[in-house]
């Protein structure tokens, strides 16, 4: 009997042993409190407007510090739903971007300093709902010159007092939708073709209508596209040949835009339907050789040719060198 118990003893002993040098080799036994220190807490919330609708894909911003990069970064959902998760313990604010503008949680406040801040603890959300003021629209129709709807076309609009701008693409049927900055004087800007032209159909931004959009307003914009112009014709060099591969340029003498061209194997060129309606002169460039239209040296001297909406004017010249053959 005296044996066994101490052979009792001894087994014992050995299993607590083991269980002593197994949990050493292991590490800290209490690993709780550390990974509870590591956690980290989120911020989540809903967008809405004043008028009280959802506001979608609004652009989510956390700063742990106001004039600094975003600590992250998101976009809401098409519900407005937003959750930015990850947070380390601490004070955040948030920015809510809408398109070309931003406001800070709780919404309608522009100045950083008077966000409210919100505090992130761990495993904890934070709830940062926002009601932003609501946004203008810019919504109507554009055509073509024909009368045709203008499908596809690209619509920028532009704030008059700081330059920012608002984009968009018409449907097939060419209406657009453009939500901006609210209680803002906007102008727009629309390309049929491949040039821009403003609202009500004209190339010069100074004449474009301006637009007052107030807050939950629609303001309707249709217009119709005018026509672009052009100017072709055929150049011969000093012998009467073709002047091939000469450069030709349009220059706007009001705007003093300008567009280029080459001309082909007959000296040919054609800059039909390229250009806005206004007054050019035509340039010629072959090498350090240098006209204007017609076999005028200098830009004061050149002929101006007029050319109106939805006319191709012809110039036809003769250079007053001879083009070098080209390999």
């Amino acid at each position: 009997m005296q044996f066994n118990q101490v052979r009792r003893r001894s087994v014992l002993a050995a299993a607590v042993a083991g269980i002593v040098a197994a949990s050493s080799a292991a590490g800290p036994a209490f690993a709780g409190p550390a990974s509870a220190a590591d956690a980290t807490g989120s911020i989540a919330g809903v967008v809405r407007d004043t008028r009280g609708a959802v506001v979608p894909d609004a652009v989510i911003g956390v700063f742990a510090d106001p004039s600094s990069d975003a600590v992250q970064e998101l976009q809401a959902d098409s519900r407005g739903r937003f959750t930015v998760s990850g947070l380390e313990a601490g004070a955040y604010k948030v920015r809510v971007g809408l398109g070309g503008w931003s406001e800070w949680a709780p919404g309608r406040i522009s100045n950083p300093d008077q966000a409210r801040t919100y505090q992130v603890r761990a495993n904890r959300t934070t709830n940062a709902s926002s009601v932003v003021t609501a946004a203008g629209v810019i919504a109507g129709r554009f055509f073509g010159p024909d009368g045709k709807p203008a499908a596809g076309a690209s619509v920028n609009i532009t704030n008059v007092d700081n330059a920012s701008q608002h984009g968009g693409v018409t449907a097939a049927d060419g209406t657009f939708r453009i939500r901006v900055r609210p209680d803002q004087t906007f102008i727009v800007n629309y390309a049929v073709g491949p040039l821009g032209q403003y609202v009500p159909h004209t190339f010069d931004p100074a004449q474009a209508k301006r637009f007052f959009v107030r807050s939950g307003q629609t303001v309707r914009v249709t217009d119709r596209a005018a026509a672009l112009a052009g100017i072709s014709g055929r150049l011969t060099d000093a012998a009467g040949a073709p002047a091939r591969g000469v450069y030709v340029s349009f220059i706007n003498v009001d705007t003093i835009n300008q567009s280029d061209t080459n001309t082909d194997a007959d000296g040919r060129f054609d800059f039909s339907g390229l250009l806005e309606p206004g007054r050019y002169k035509v340039r010629f460039s072959d090498g350090d050789n240098r006209q204007y239209a017609h076999q005028k040296l200098d830009y004061d001297s050149a002929d101006i040719i007029t050319v109106a909406s939805g006319e191709t004017a012809e110039v036809n010249d003769q250079l007053l060198w001879v083009v070098a053959p080209q390999q």
